[in-house]
């Protein structure tokens, strides 16, 4: 008789005990400011709170590819896109073109929870994947010597455009006003504007030879990253000329511009270090370095530009730097050889 009473006492505080108050059921949204960071070795992308420093959740991509290659938030901020080259880009150029077989392919994540949203298959190895800035195609190129741009549609992955480009593309990046988008030919001295409107090549810009990647700079205007020369070339998104350039002494990787700080702040490609650069008589001008972690390669400002986020490669870390006081703050572990960073505040 006990027991069955003991039974039923329970059997009423079972509901009681079951149902846990709000703040304590796990969710899967990522609910707070966040890095994405995307790790070509481990096949992941790490997930950073901004608030806490800390890698809060990680995706993996196994199922989806290998050797993930950069990131790029959608215009409205709620997907993610990733390469997936089947190439590790750390090994060399020459074996890239050995990889005949290697095939490519863009993951379409939601930034809001991590999950798989689509993925589309490349007949090539790709460099980058990129939304459009109206939300609507994802454009990638292939990175091989008779080069092409593919544009698909965003939401189904369909294939839209196919347009020759050249010898060696890589990183795909649009101007501001979304006219055009950018792309550099490594096996060349020329930089293309396709323009976006036509699915056509508008203009072969003449630059430093060999160039290795272009990066759309929040300043409006396009950099020329030219590691064989140590060189930057500076375009101008409205006469789509060649009008400036930066000599360096070391390999630049990518750079980002500090509206608040007026200063351009480029990677030391393969070394521990961020450069960054003040405006003097219409000219950069080296102004410091500040040390990161093993083999800076990627870097991107807080919305109020008063920290920087660089990528260390080989150091398999994320550096916090003050922009204020140009100084570190803090490494964050990731995963393995991450390559790209965005954020999402």
């Amino acid at each position: 008789m006990m027991k069955i009473y003991q039974a039923f006492c329970y059997s009423l505080l079972l509901p009681l005990f079951s149902c846990k108050p709000k703040e304590e059921i796990k969710t899967e949204n990522i609910d707070f400011p966040a890095a994405y960071v995307v790790n070509g070795g481990s096949n992941t992308v790490s997930i950073i709170n901004l608030n806490e420093r800390v890698v809060k959740k990680i995706i993996q991509l196994t199922d989806l590819g290998r050797f993930p290659h950069h990131i790029q938030l959608s215009p409205d901020g709620k997907k993610l896109a990733v390469a997936l080259p089947e190439f590790d880009f750390t090994q060399s150029h020459d074996l890239l073109h050995q990889a005949t077989d290697k095939k490519g392919g863009i993951a379409v994540i939601d930034a809001l929870n991590g999950k798989s949203l689509l993925k589309i298959s490349l007949e090539k190895v790709n460099f980058n994947a990129i939304f459009s800035p109206d939300n609507t195609e994802i454009w990638s190129a292939s990175a091989n010597h008779s080069g092409e741009m593919y544009v698909y549609d965003a939401n189904t992955g369909i294939l839209k455009s196919t347009i020759p480009l050249g010898a060696d593309p890589s990183e795909v990046v649009f101007t501001k006003n979304g006219d055009y988008a950018i792309v550099a030919l490594g096996e060349s001295s020329f930089i293309v504007a396709v323009n976006t409107k036509l699915k056509k090549v508008e203009k072969f810009i003449k630059v430093d030879q060999f160039p290795t990647n272009v990066w759309a700079v929040s300043d409006g205007k396009i950099y020329v990253e030219n590691k064989n020369l140590k060189t930057v070339n500076i375009i101008d998104p409205e006469t789509l000329n060649f009008d400036e350039y930066i000599d360096l002494d070391f390999k630049p990787g990518q750079m980002a511009y500090n509206k608040t700080l007026n200063e351009l702040w480029i990677c030391q490609a393969g070394d521990n270090k961020v450069a960054y650069f003040e405006r003097k008589v219409d000219r950069w001008v080296l102004k410091s370095t500040i040390a990161t972690n093993d083999d800076a390669h990627a870097i991107t400002f807080s919305k109020d530009d008063k920290i920087a986020y660089v990528v260390n490669q080989k150091g398999n870390t994320v550096s916090v730097i003050n922009t204020v006081n140009h100084e570190k703050v803090t490494d964050i572990p990731v995963g393995l050889n991450p390559n790209g960073i965005v954020l999402r505040e």
